[in-house]
């Protein structure tokens, strides 16, 4: 069985083609009705309880520990939880746990084994981030076909359904943790990237809080004194929030009036669509920036893109498509929905389909080829001859395509003492760099002055960063080491102990 993984931010989908070549979402293995997990974990002992099981866990007991939001610190070696027994569990272990569960979903629905799967990125995710999906996958030996952007997966599922003919599909992909712009061509079934960007803070977590921030005001002015906040008034909070949310975004609903209860204060809070509209108006803008941004790095204008396609819960919020109609009115007329809720994950299943090499030649609904470019500039920090100073020696630009791979010699210092350590980073602007590792070479066959080293970076179909480094006057690689300081050598046999021993839901 081939499957298409959407691992979100707060929810995480699975998909496969029926016998017709057409995406179907896995239903979870206890309620065939269900065809969604929400991405929250609750650990005891061996026993992990993820998704829809957890939920209702909280509706009896609020107070609940739980694990929400980890896909924003994946590749940030963090500790998200230790539990009853002293073992600690990070992002990466996490999502492992989450995927087993899906992996497991899929195998009762099919009465088969998972042979392959796709698993969906942020487009903006970064070299460490990619690495840790890869590994949670690993933890669990689901075998991973390959990676695809979340965006991209999305264009891909509405360039085939619609049998699109040559095009620019832009798409604006807000979903519930994170934002991607990414604008791709479609010419006979291939898809080529041409730029993309994102951030990696911004998603309907954002405008729930707007929402949980106006509900916390009216509480403080009715009752004329702060609220203290324990862990069923946070759940009740988040709960109602996203409820007001969703309710606000429905047809003809200018604005609410319900009462909300939060321990026990229980008031009547009213909101109108405007003041949801001016609370999240600061986070559309930055949004639209991107865009915008995505469009010119692709050397394109709004009038060469020629569908702008919405993807992501949270991009159905009327006033995301009110706010793109009134400041990028060329995009007006191009504005479109498909599936936006699975569009992420059916594309994912038709790229798996397509990776597996099981698809029938000549099948049309199947994409032909998939081209994707860099996120980032990918740099060395390094001491520049002539002024002495620091710079970003950009290795491999952004929006290059890919795959690639690129050589760059360096020369050690006086005293090098038959070593090398040279800082690799990734940006997009120059005042948000980030340290992807340190890459450590040595010992080297000479401790003299200005020795070469000669760097060999790839980057991947996946995104992957790739190092080697080579003695080019002997043409062998030379011993190193390449990673973030923190991670133990055992890190990632320990942390698959841990989730290969875990019982989801008290089924596995």
């Amino acid at each position: 069985m081939i499957i298409g993984i959407d691992l979100g931010t707060t929810y995480s989908l699975g998909a496969t083609l029926n016998l017709d070549h057409q995406p179907v979402l896995l239903p979870d293995n206890s309620d065939k009705n269900v065809l969604y997990t929400p991405s929250i974990l609750h650990i005891n002992g061996n026993n992990a309880f993820v998704g829809q099981s957890v939920m209702h866990m909280l509706e009896q007991n609020p107070d609940l520990g739980v694990i929400r939001f980890f896909k924003r610190y994946l590749g940030d070696n963090k500790t998200l939880h230790m539990d009853g027994q002293g073992d600690v569990w990070y992002p990466e272990s996490v999502a492992a746990l989450v995927l087993k569960k899906i992996k497991y979903d899929a195998e009762i629905y099919a009465s088969n084994t998972v042979e392959g799967a796709v698993i969906t990125i942020p487009a903006h995710f970064s070299d460490a981030q990619r690495k840790s999906v890869l590994h949670a996958a690993a933890m669990i030996d689901l075998p991973v076909l390959g990676l695809v952007e979340e965006p991209v997966a999305a264009a891909m599922h509405y360039g085939l359904s619609n049998k699109a003919t040559e095009q620019n599909i832009l798409v604006y992909d807000l979903g519930g943790g994170t934002f991607d712009a990414t604008i791709l061509n479609m010419s006979d079934r291939t898809f080529n990237v041409l730029s993309k960007d994102g951030l990696t803070d911004l998603g309907g977590k954002e405008f729930d809080e707007a929402i949980a921030n106006i509900v916390y005001q009216q509480f403080e002015k009715s009752l004329g004194r702060p609220i203290e906040f324990s862990g069923r008034k946070a759940q009740q909070l988040r709960v109602f929030s996203e409820e007001v949310k969703i309710e606000l975004s429905s047809p003809g609903v200018q604005y609410i009036s319900r009462m909300c209860l939060l321990g026990d204060d229980n008031i009547e809070v009213f909101i109108s669509r405007k003041e949801f509209e001016r609370a999240i108006s600061t986070h559309v803008d930055r949004t639209l920036k991107i865009l915008r941004r995505c469009i010119s790095s692709a050397n394109l204008r709004e009038e060469d893109v020629d569908v702008l396609l919405l993807v992501g819960g949270s991009s159905m919020v009327p006033f995301v498509q009110q706010h793109i109609k009134a400041t990028m009115p060329k995009l007006a007329d191009k504005i479109r929905f498909q599936d936006p809720m699975k569009a992420v994950v059916y594309g994912a299943a038709i790229y798996a389909r397509m990776l597996s090499g099981k698809d029938q030649p000549g099948n049309t609904d199947m994409p032909s080829e998939l081209k994707g470019v860099t996120g980032y500039n990918l740099a060395v920090r390094a001491i520049d001859s002539e002024s002495g100073r620091t710079i970003l020696d950009i290795i491999i630009p952004k929006n290059r395509p890919i795959p690639l791979k690129v050589k760059k010699t360096y020369y050690t210092g006086p005293n090098n003492e038959g070593k090398m350590r040279i800082e690799l980073v990734q940006f997009i602007e120059d005042n948000d760099v980030k340290t992807m590792g340190i890459l450590n070479v040595g010992p080297l066959p000479s401790n003299e002055a200005n020795y070469p080293i000669e760097i060999t970076l790839e980057y991947t179909e996946d995104s992957v960063v790739v190092l080697q480094a080579y003695d080019p006057r002997t043409g062998r690689e030379l011993e190193k080491t390449f990673g973030k300081e923190g991670m133990g050598a055992n890190y990632l046999a320990t942390q698959k102990k841990l989730v290969q021993k875990a019982f989801i839901n008290n089924v596995i």
